[in-house]
């Protein structure tokens, strides 16, 4: 693809995103309508030469006309339904090859990236749990987590993968063992609780890091695939997605920035694109991360250092 120049300040760079994105959106759809619209025409094609062939076969049964005849117009027929089919293929590639076009041109437009996270993965033991006991799991919980590891949370529903998240940010008490905790962490649950609904992407961000130019904080959110409409708007009214990506944006660009970052099934209810670009964000991400899911291929794609498996003999760390 290679660089492109925009010139102008952000809102200027921020407009012209959004109107390239909006006009490769329109442009896929209408490639799509017009895909469904020749499928019809194709059907009703096929269906009016079906009609035709049975009609001279029915001719070539029943009537008087001179076999010569009849056999002129079944090569008619069957040269006439090559032609036709040759066509609709033509056709169908057109549409096929623009709709292709369409979607990369979205891709590239939506492509998002993490800059300067101010996170220096810390070289020691970040958190300890020592003979920590949890619901429906038997047996003790005894784990160290590093600056730099990447850990995969996996289990059945009430094995506990929740709780332990909660243990980790420090939202609730353990019931049995010690815990130690010794960075900042951040935590997003399954419905986005940290994000205020009601405030925008930059008004929140501008919260977490109260030091940094707002120009900054915005040219970052851009860089999340958030258009300039979207970062103006309140957070309640963008999709699952994209408050995700907010949600991230203040956890990794705050001040003082989160070592640890914990995650709740990240993935539920995300579109294929809103996948792949959260995927590429914690890939992006130094410090350390812990995330709980059941969608292995995603645990997969996060190039994770270890998994914790909740098992009924009791928790298991296994290498990635």
């Amino acid at each position: 693809m290679g660089l492109r120049s925009y010139g102008g300040n952000y809102t200027f760079y921020a407009e012209q995103k959004a109107s390239e994105q909006a006009a490769a959106q329109a442009s896929l759809e209408h490639h799509q309508k017009e895909k469904k619209r020749a499928e019809r025409v194709v059907h009703q094609q096929h269906e009016r030469q079906a009609q035709r062939q049975a009609r001279g076969n029915r001719q070539r049964h029943d009537a008087n006309q001179a076999k010569i005849l009849l056999d002129r117009q079944k090569e008619r027929s069957e040269l006439s339904a090559g032609r036709l089919a040759h066509q609709q293929a033509e056709t169908r590639s057109q549409h096929l090859s623009a709709i292709q076009q369409a979607r990369e041109q979205l891709s590239e437009d939506t492509h998002i990236a993490l800059h300067d996270i101010p996170v220096q993965p810390a070289q020691r033991i970040i958190a300890e749990f020592t003979d920590i006991t949890l619901p429906y799991v038997a047996g003790k919980l005894n784990l160290s987590l590093t600056g730099q590891q990447r850990l995969g949370i996996v289990g059945p529903n009430g094995s506990g993968k929740s709780t332990l998240l909660k243990l980790l940010a420090e939202q609730r008490p353990s019931l049995k063992g010690e815990r130690r905790v010794h960075v900042r962490s951040a935590y997003l649950d399954q419905h986005l609780a940290q994000l205020d609904k009601t405030r925008s992407a930059i008004e929140q961000l501008t919260v977490a890091n109260r030091a940094a130019p707002t120009s900054l904080l915005r040219t970052r959110l851009v860089h999340l695939g958030l258009t300039a409409e979207k970062i103006s708007v309140a957070c309640g009214k963008l999709s699952g997605g994209e408050q995700l990506k907010v949600a991230l944006a203040c956890a990794l660009y705050a001040d003082p920035p989160a070592q640890l970052l914990l995650l709740d099934e990240p993935s539920n209810h995300l579109d294929l694109p809103s996948l792949q670009a959260l995927e590429s964000m914690l890939r992006g991400y130094p410090g350390a991360l812990v995330v709980a899911s059941h969608d292995l291929e995603f645990l997969h794609n996060l190039a994770l250092t270890d998994y914790l498996c909740a098992t009924p003999e009791g928790w298991v760390l296994e290498k990635a």
